[in-house]
């Protein structure tokens, strides 16, 4: 019988292209296997999961943690017609397993595959989880975590720290930078970050006796773009690459001798796999303040340096940068220290644990 595999969850990118490289690895290894996404109508996962080719299913859930009590009313009364739903997509698809991968659709989808039997698993990305994922790591077989720092938080001595699922190809970027002129590298994920647009364009004027020495790549988001390019046009730095996107990413990071970043998941492992060290500006919004707990992570080994949007200023962000670039060997060292967080293989482990719990 073919093997079907259920995964639940999205809203952003940190969540969904992870998943998407766990559902691609589960269909190598047989042709006759079968993935189904289950997400939400709001979140992110609407337009990428199609794109990668996969069916997708919608509940009606929404969020719980960090809502307004309006929000959080809205969220209540829905929860049953999300739960119905996701008790006849289990029904209906009668997966071999299912893959929680945080977000508001697992919540459902994975409490009705547990009471229908069906095997359960999540995987928590982040060192500090989310609700839903504390939440079911009391009811599902198996439990996968990117960082170590989730397994105590997550309450299972017995889970596995597998990393996060991170592509090939920025492991195989691993190599030094070029040398001669350092690159550094700003970007604050796709829609950009108004905050290190700001704060880098105002560190400029600190940075300036560094124009012949370092070049800069800044990756703005679509909405602050040419402001941007006129701070740079006016700088010591006219020659700056500013773009609105930066795809593909790999060959940016690679090239760069530090970045400027927000400290996602996905983006602490992929600096981790090319091998590169960063000045850290979590979102101060994001749940459980979890960006700055990975973040912290980095910083304890000697990978990142981690300015919080409350102490970020651009004389700090001017003086971080220069006190990196100018020192010959701490970029490389920074490096190095990132590289020693990267798991190779994360993806094969998490479907490794997925088909243990399938044929268990």
């Amino acid at each position: 019988m073919s093997r079907k595999l259920m995964i639940a969850g999205g809203g952003t990118g940190g969540h969904i292209y992870p998943a998407i490289a766990v559902a691609q690895e589960f269909m190598r290894r047989d042709s006759s296997r079968q993935v189904i996404f289950v997400g939400t109508e709001r979140g992110l996962e609407k337009t990428i999961v199609p794109k990668a080719g996969f069916p997708l299913e919608f509940v009606s859930v929404g969020g719980l943690q960090g809502k307004s009590p309006v929000e959080l009313i809205r969220s209540l009364v829905r929860l049953p017609l999300g739960f119905l739903q996701a008790w006849r997509l289990i029904g209906r698809h009668r997966p071999s397993a299912v893959l929680g991968v945080g977000g508001y659709s697992s919540g459902p989808v994975l409490l009705a595959a547990r009471l229908r039997g069906v095997p359960t698993m999540i995987h928590e990305q982040n060192a500090y989880p989310g609700l839903t994922n504390r939440l079911l790591a009391r009811v599902v077989r198996r439990v996968a975590v990117g960082f170590a720092d989730a397994l105590p938080r997550l309450n299972r001595a017995d889970g596995v720290v597998t990393g996060n699922p991170i592509r090939r190809e920025f492991f195989e970027a691993r190599k030094p930078p070029s040398g001669g002129t350092r690159r550094l590298l700003i970007f604050g994920g796709s829609q950009g970050s108004r905050i290190i647009n700001e704060s880098m364009t105002a560190a400029l004027l600190f940075l300036a006796r560094l124009k012949d020495r370092v070049e800069i790549v800044h990756q703005t988001g679509p909405s602050e773009v040419e402001k941007v390019r006129v701070a740079y046009a006016a700088s010591a730095f006219p020659f700056a690459r500013v773009v609105p996107y930066l795809d593909p990413i790999v060959a940016e990071i690679a090239a760069a001798d530090l970045a400027v970043c927000r400290a996602g998941a996905m983006t602490i492992g992929e600096l981790a796999a090319i091998g590169r060290g960063a000045i850290f500006i979590p979102f101060a919004r994001a749940t459980n303040n979890h960006q700055e707990l990975n973040a912290r992570v980095v910083e304890r080994v000697g990978g990142g340096v981690v300015i919080t949007e409350a102490e970020l200023t651009a004389e700090r962000l001017a003086a971080a940068i220069s006190g990196i670039l100018e020192d010959q060997g701490r970029a490389a060292a920074m490096g190095a220290a990132a590289h020693s967080l990267a798991v190779e293989g994360a993806t094969v482990r998490i479907v490794d644990l997925i088909d243990s719990i399938d044929t268990n």
